[in-house]
């Protein structure tokens, strides 16, 4: 161990070089950047996201190795990590029958110890901030540039401060009561705080502000194929347990990354064709009245409508982690082709639907679920009642995280305290974030 509580940063298998980034507009083949996160391409055209292609073709999973790691041939990553917990996949009976499905599978990322789930984050966000440390190499030295809503904040900080990897983790001050943890504070993992009336698009911003500095490199959000691999390995647990691509996949969304990074699994399953045909169907939520990509979706449009009142919707929704103003939407490759391309839908959740949702689950399935994940399963109520799922399909509900309860009253988290205040429009404390 080394100050701060932190473990020494060891890996138990350095990777092969076995992916190169591919450009969905131009069809450039790229190899990743030594020292940086190659995060978008170099030639002048539309923006797009850079996606892995892997020299292996089939799913390979390793039984040694845990958490996203047991899909490491299918991760942009240098080099896999130990002792990380990964998402748990199961046939659900009786929320299945509560909804008349026959083949419900809810992939489940969170605190519950008899299923096997021991993310102490009791996020999905874990499993992108795994994949995105493993993309470092092993001298790495700079501090990863992080903005979240909350969630992301809690993960990045624990993957990082339990493998001594420097983190800078910016979040907008509703994000704060979030920021716990199991893990003892890092030296080298700080959470700075945006006073103000600020939002998750203020934090993004702000941490592109920051990523510029020397010392710091941008973990690129969505733009981090490591991150929506790591994400996608929910997709990967589901099918491992279900046998097969599934017919629908369900989910909340507030950037959207995770069901882009589900859409692009299902692509490399259908190459793979051990697991049928990848006509995966994506049923995604929004929190009501935060609703601008299904606003988009709705009318058909690559573009976002304007959000004259985003500030204001973001802090009020029940799920504040699922307001992003900027989220990848049009961007070639991010969520509007994704849902093009799966012929999927988007649905409205408000906050009574959610609220009786997370209490549906808890009381069919035995575990409590964050207010995100509730409007998953609301939005899966919405999607069968509408008819657009069907009795025997098989369905995977991604819950993203769960069990936060559970875990507080057995694992005792402690509240994280920002180590710097910044504010909005005003020049950077270069002296703090030295």
């Amino acid at each position: 161990m080394t100050g701060g509580g932190e473990c020494d940063p060891i890996f138990l298998v350095t990777w092969k070089a076995h992916y190169r980034l591919v450009c969905p507009v131009c069809g450039g083949r790229f190899d990743d950047t030594e020292g940086r996160f190659l995060l978008g391409c170099p030639e002048q055209h539309a923006p797009a996201l850079l996606r892995a292609v892997y020299d292996e073709k089939r799913l390979v999973i390793h039984p040694e190795s845990t958490g996203v790691f047991r899909y490491a041939d299918w991760l942009p990553v240098r080099r896999t990590l130990p002792g990380c917990a990964g998402p748990v996949a199961w046939h659900s009976t009786r929320l299945g029958h509560r909804l008349g499905l026959e083949s419900l599978f809810i992939a489940f990322s969170g605190w519950w110890p008899e299923k096997g789930a021991f993310m102490e984050t009791c996020t999905f966000k874990e499993l992108e901030a795994q994949a995105v440390c493993g993309r470092t190499a092993p001298d790495w030295t700079s501090a990863l540039v992080v903005a979240s809503a909350g969630n992301t904040a809690r993960a990045f900080h624990h993957v990082c401060s339990l493998h001594g990897l420097p983190a800078l983790v910016v979040v907008p001050g509703y994000g704060v009561p979030l920021l716990w943890s199991t893990t003892p504070p890092s030296r080298r993992v700080r959470l700075a705080v945006i006073e103000g009336a600020a939002d998750y698009t203020d934090a993004i911003d702000m941490a592109g502000r920051i990523a510029v500095l020397g010392g710091y490199t941008a973990e690129g959000g969505a733009k981090n194929a490591a991150r929506r691999d790591g994400m996608g390995t929910v997709l990967l647990a589901a099918v491992e347990a279900a046998g097969r691509i599934p017919d629908h996949y369900v989910q909340a969304v507030g950037s959207g990354t995770g069901a882009i990074a589900a859409w692009e699994m299902s692509l490399r399953l259908g190459e793979d064709g051990r697991y049928g045909e990848p006509r995966m169907r994506l049923h995604l939520g929004q929190n009501a009245p935060f609703t601008p990509m299904v606003d988009a979706w709705e009318a058909g449009h690559r573009d976002l409508p304007a959000l004259p009142r985003g500030h204001e919707l973001a802090a009020g929704i029940h799920a504040p982690v699922l307001a992003n103003r900027k989220p990848p939407w049009g961007i070639v490759g991010g969520l509007f082709d994704a849902l093009s391309d799966t012929r999927g839908s988007m649905y409205r959740v408000d906050e009574h639907a959610a609220v009786s949702a997370g209490h549906l689950f808890a009381d069919e399935e035995g575990i409590d679920i964050d207010p995100a994940a509730e409007i998953a399963v609301a939005t899966l109520a919405q999607a069968v009642e509408s008819g657009r799922i069907g009795r025997k399909d098989l369905i995977v509900l991604n819950v993203t995280g769960g069990g936060q309860r559970r875990l507080q009253a057995e694992k005792a988290p402690v509240a994280l305290k920002p180590d710097i205040v910044l504010v909005q429009g005003a020049d950077l404390p270069r002296e703090a974030l030295v």
